[in-house]
């Protein structure tokens, strides 16, 4: 089965809603974060799970209009480490037209499509 961006953004909100993690595969638009890690054009996943309550750091800003603006999804990643605690658990940005799969709390795996 396939899915477009949107349905993407979709399966990611209704998870967290659920409080269930979702896996999205994207292909990297940087280079390597650390030895050993996906590079720029490979794909690496992201296990999106229920966000946590934002504590913004300084003034207040709209992630969901930067969001819209960059054609991004700010998740919470629970397979990256935060880079101040060490401990799993970290923002991140879905760029919605690089994920190439979805895979579904129950095993089920989507593609997706552009169109």
């Amino acid at each position: 089965m396939y899915l477009s961006p949107e349905e993407v953004k979709a399966a990611i909100k209704t998870a967290e809603a659920a409080d269930e993690v979702i896996v999205v595969r994207c292909i990297r638009r940087g280079k390597a974060s650390k030895v050993g890690g996906a590079d720029q054009g490979e794909l690496y996943d992201l296990h999106c799970g229920k966000k946590p309550a934002y504590e913004g750091a300084g003034s207040y800003r709209s992630r969901e209009a930067e969001d819209a603006s960059n054609g991004v999804l700010t998740v919470y990643a629970t397979n990256r480490r935060n880079r101040k605690t060490g401990e799993f658990g970290d923002w991140r940005r879905v760029n919605l037209i690089a994920v190439q799969k979805v895979i579904l709390p129950d095993g089920t795996e989507f593609e997706v499509t552009k169109s």
